[in-house]
């Protein structure tokens, strides 16, 4: 008999933020490409010269780390870690030279999520089927 691990609705909410975010980033790129893809550049810290792929880019990751957190994998728990350990630090640097707002919300989004992966980081680590 196979028993299934079920993903919290913690974790299933997170995953529906980030393909909705995906989503939202996918029809900026055919409707107001260069505008988004200069606050993209900004509130990621990259270099503006990057923002003809930050989009698709982003897009990409926020559909693998949708993925990764819904199939309670540990390569999208380490994924979604990394990036929001390196999004928040950014968040939190540029809050203070650029002014608080939206890098702030940022941040704060960051250390929640971050703090509620580390809360369930064992269902990443068991596993799936047990015979």
């Amino acid at each position: 008999m196979k028993d299934e691990i079920t993903v919290p609705i913690g974790i299933r909410l997170i995953s529906y933020f980030y393909i909705f975010g995906a989503a939202i980033l996918i029809v900026c790129m055919f409707t107001n490409y260069s505008e988004v893809a200069n606050h993209m550049v900004v509130r990621h810290g990259f270099p503006v010269e990057w923002k003809l792929v930050v989009l698709p880019a982003i897009a990409a990751l926020a559909i693998a780390i949708a993925y990764g957190l819904h199939s309670l994998s540990r390569w999208g728990y380490y994924l979604t870690f990394v990036y929001l350990l390196y999004f928040g630090t950014v968040s939190f640097f540029l809050a203070g030279r650029k002014g608080t707002q939206p890098f702030l919300g940022n941040f704060i989004w960051s250390v929640f999520v971050i703090l509620y992966l580390l809360w369930k980081r064992r269902l990443f680590f068991l596993s799936k089927v047990t015979e």
